[in-house]
């Protein structure tokens, strides 16, 4: 853990944003993620999420696949024509094959199935920083 903090001090991955519209899921990201250097904002639509990636610099986005006011799987190709350095990583209940292929063909790095653990974020999380 000590070397993927290191890792976060010199990259734009100390920010992360978390789009669900399920509150409870967005604290419990946010408080899986300070402990390792992360900092979070969460937005609870699409719409205020896609604001707020727009006046910020993330590194990371968690981004829920079904919200009320849309897709988040339709919505990964367009983050990443803006931002082609996001890392996105998909958050579902919906957990099958088709979602995680389409997550994975329009940009997302990873998929996590809710429920989910901590320790399943930070092993996602510390796979990827494995591989720069």
């Amino acid at each position: 853990m000590k070397n993927f903090k290191t890792h976060l001090k010199k990259s734009n991955l100390k920010k992360a944003l978390i789009i669900d519209d399920e509150l409870d899921i967005c604290m419990l990201l946010k408080g899986i993620l300070k402990p390792i250097g992360i900092e979070a904002k969460y937005s609870t639509s699409l719409r205020e999420g896609m604001s707020n990636l727009m006046l910020d610099n993330f590194g990371i986005l968690f981004l829920d696949n079904n919200l009320p006011d849309g897709s988040g799987l339709e919505k990964i190709a367009q983050i990443k024509m803006q931002n082609p350095e996001l890392k996105i990583i998909v958050i579902s209940a919906y957990d099958g094959a088709t979602e995680r292929n389409l997550a994975r063909e329009n940009g997302a790095i990873d998929f996590i199935g809710k429920p989910f653990s901590s320790t399943m974020v930070k092993e996602k999380l510390m796979k990827y920083f494995q591989e720069i």
